[in-house]
């Protein structure tokens, strides 16, 4: 009341003729004003700076950006990804986060760039690969490298692997540091090399550079997708580990000699009968813990009689029936045995000739936790030959991250308000990718791809016509922030 009469009425302040003056002071000062107020609302300046406010613009510059990355050929071999190191350097330095380029081989280079918080908690990786595989423009409908948008979809080699989630990643940290304040460092790391193993890439960055990642707690890196059917997202995966890889070449060696005279011990045959009582003999189902959640999260998804047999697999791997059905399925079998494929197989130079040696080449994938001395006398007793030999190509070993963690949780935190009822599930990927480079370090990594994708586009993934929808894509590097947002921001959704 005291205040009211004061500023009020014809004994007021603003009753005064001094009052009416300083009124119309302040109102043409306003007015000066209200120019450079839209300039910085326009900036980001004023209480609509959030990134809510902002999203729809970075989703349009992610697109943007990635069909422009799409364009640089970086297929592997030869790689030739310094070019999109470079892309990608230069967009993070236009945007006030120093990124450093270290070249690993000629015409090879990685990205390294931090984006520096209040240090509170310890920081989160942003890992993604440059490189993409071979791609023939004339097995395309449209040019692999082009980048173009057409009938609502990206297409281009990379859009699923990985370029579209590395430019997602890139994003995610822009909107961060435009419209954030940061408990953890985050780290951008993109690397060459990867389809061909990571020996110029992640390999050789955590052999040369150990100090600028191993203090992270966490890694997002490519993995597992949003898995949808008729376009309703079913459940989200995340990929807590690989199956090991196991490359052995098999050698039986005998007499060589005229192939009119049969000899039932020749190399060949001997060779033949054991490589055939591998296949007729595979290894047995394994239920690891994360595997066993798997089932167990997304048997809600399913009907009956899956839904019982999902909850329950550890015992429905031992019924035959189920079994022999769920060995149909190629991306979830693998999770429930280590497997062995045939790929190569080389023996002879003439047809009428009994060779003096034939070899054969094993791609073994192990799920985390076997040895591999203890598979390879496994391997020796199905075959029943002494004779040949074994002999190790390649072996890179792979652990499991945990799964019951905060940046887990963030992620079941996120889906629980974008994407109701759709459950997050622990996997183990058939596949192997370069998180195993990090896990070595004792960081947490997980294959956590935001996309919803259906069968027929991940069936482009390494195949013709790769490519994502514009819609997919644009939800994916929102939920892909929300999630970052919600795991380093100090007042997450703000």
């Amino acid at each position: 009341m005291a205040l009211k009469g004061m500023f009020s009425g014809r004994g007021g302040f603003l009753g005064s003729s001094r009052g009416l003056c300083w009124v119309q002071a302040l109102l043409s000062l306003s007015f000066a004003l209200a120019p450079a107020q839209a300039s910085f609302a326009a900036a980001g300046a004023l209480p609509t700076n959030s990134a809510a406010a902002h999203m729809s613009e970075a989703q349009d510059e992610a697109v943007k950006l990635l069909k422009q990355y799409l364009q640089i050929n970086t297929t592997n071999p030869p790689g030739n990804e310094t070019k999109g190191a470079e892309f990608l350097a230069k967009i993070l330095n236009d945007n006030g986060i120093e990124a450093k380029l270290f070249e690993t081989a000629a015409g090879r280079s990685c990205v390294y760039a931090r984006l520096k918080s209040t240090g509170k908690k310890r920081p989160i990786i942003l890992l993604n690969h440059i490189d993409v595989v071979p791609a023939e423009a004339k097995d395309w409908k449209h040019a692999p490298f082009g980048g173009d948008e057409i009938d609502g979809e990206i297409w281009g080699r990379g859009t699923l692997d990985m370029k579209g989630f590395g430019i997602a990643e890139l994003e995610a940290m822009l909107l961060l540091k435009r419209y954030g304040v940061i408990d953890r460092d985050i780290i951008f790391l993109a690397t060459p090399d990867e389809e061909i193993g990571g020996t110029y890439g992640a390999a050789w960055f955590v052999k040369n550079h150990p100090e600028l990642v191993k203090d992270a707690e966490y890694l997002f890196n490519e993995g597992s997708f949003i898995d949808t059917e008729d376009g309703k997202p079913k459940y989200w995966g995340i990929a807590v580990s690989e199956k090991s890889v196991l490359w052995l070449s098999l050698t039986a060696k005998g007499d060589p000699g005229h192939a009119s005279m049969p000899m039932p011990d020749s190399s060949v045959n001997r060779l033949v009968r054991s490589v055939n009582r591998i296949v007729e003999n595979p290894p047995k189902p394994s239920v690891l813990a994360p595997v066993r959640e798997y089932f167990k999260r997304i048997s809600p998804t399913v009907g009956e009689p899956l839904r019982s047999a999902y909850s329950n697999i550890d015992e429905s791997v031992n019924k035959p029936t189920f079994y022999a059905e769920i060995l149909k399925d190629k991306f979830k079998s693998p999770m429930l045995r280590n497997t062995i494929s045939p790929t190569v197989l080389k023996a002879g130079y003439k047809t009428n000739v009994i060779p003096a040696e034939a070899t054969a080449e094993l791609d073994c994938r192990l799920l985390p936790g076997t040895n591999k001395d203890e598979f390879i006398a496994n391997l020796k007793d199905t075959m029943k030959d002494p004779t040949i030999n074994i002999n190790v190509l390649d072996w890179v070993h792979t652990d499991a991250s945990p799964y019951e963690t905060e940046c887990f949780s963030a992620i079941s935190r996120v889906a629980a308000k974008e994407l109701p009822g759709v459950p997050v599930v622990p996997m183990v990927m058939p596949w192997f990718t370069d998180s195993h480079w990090f896990r070595d370090l004792g960081i947490a990594s997980y294959g956590c791809m935001p996309f919803k994708i259906d069968a027929a586009h991940l069936a482009t993934m390494h195949g013709n016509d790769e490519r994502i929808p514009t819609a997919v894509y644009r939800d994916g590097v929102k939920l892909l922030y929300q999630v970052l947002d919600e795991l380093c921001s100090t007042n997450p959704g703000k």
